[in-house]
């Protein structure tokens, strides 16, 4: 029996203990379970982005990423001296054929970058320059008008706006030329 008693004993002494200590507010074990899962969250957010690099550098082995726009160091572009003159509006109409046919035309204009009366000009002759193209490619029957003719076109097209301008343009280039 003098077991039970001492069982019995302890047990009281720690009803007591709990009964006169004081409890943790609400906030306080709040707090403590808020900031322990956050510092698992950032732990496992540190080992996943180091993961990740270490397995980058690997799979690169040192090497740089190619990008897939990337140029080659031997091409360049011929346009690169010039500015471009994107203004002109759409331009559609028939074709000299019979039945006529509709064409379409988006043209972009080039001239020699930095000089500011050439745009300045372009500005000013927009409509004329799209009416002149316009009567032009409205000359011009179906079979005239395709992309192995381009460039007799583009120059034709380029000394025909250039007759008109005090300032001359440099290039004429189709963004669009199509036959219905």
């Amino acid at each position: 029996m003098g077991d039970e008693e001492q069982y019995i004993e302890d047990e009281r002494e720690g009803t007591e203990e709990i009964a006169t200590g004081k409890r943790e507010g609400f906030f306080k074990t709040f707090l403590k379970q808020a900031l322990k899962y956050i510092i698992i969250f950032v732990a496992i957010v540190i080992l996943v982005v180091t993961v990740s690099i270490i397995t980058y550098r690997l799979l690169m082995g040192g090497r740089m990423p190619e990008s897939p726009h990337s140029q080659s160091p031997a091409y360049v572009d011929p346009h690169t001296k010039y500015q471009f003159f994107n203004s002109l509006r759409l331009i559609r109409g028939a074709t000299a054929d019979d039945p006529p046919r509709t064409f379409s035309a988006e043209i972009s204009l080039g001239y020699q970058m930095g000089r500011t009366r050439v745009q300045s000009e372009l500005i000013e002759r927009k409509d004329r320059i799209e009416n002149l193209i316009f009567l032009f490619l409205g000359q011009k029957k179906a079979s005239e008008l395709t992309s192995r003719d381009a460039e007799e076109l583009q120059g034709q097209i380029k000394n025909k706006i250039n007759s008109i301008m005090v300032e001359k343009i440099d290039l004429v280039l189709f963004k669009e030329l199509q036959v219905f």
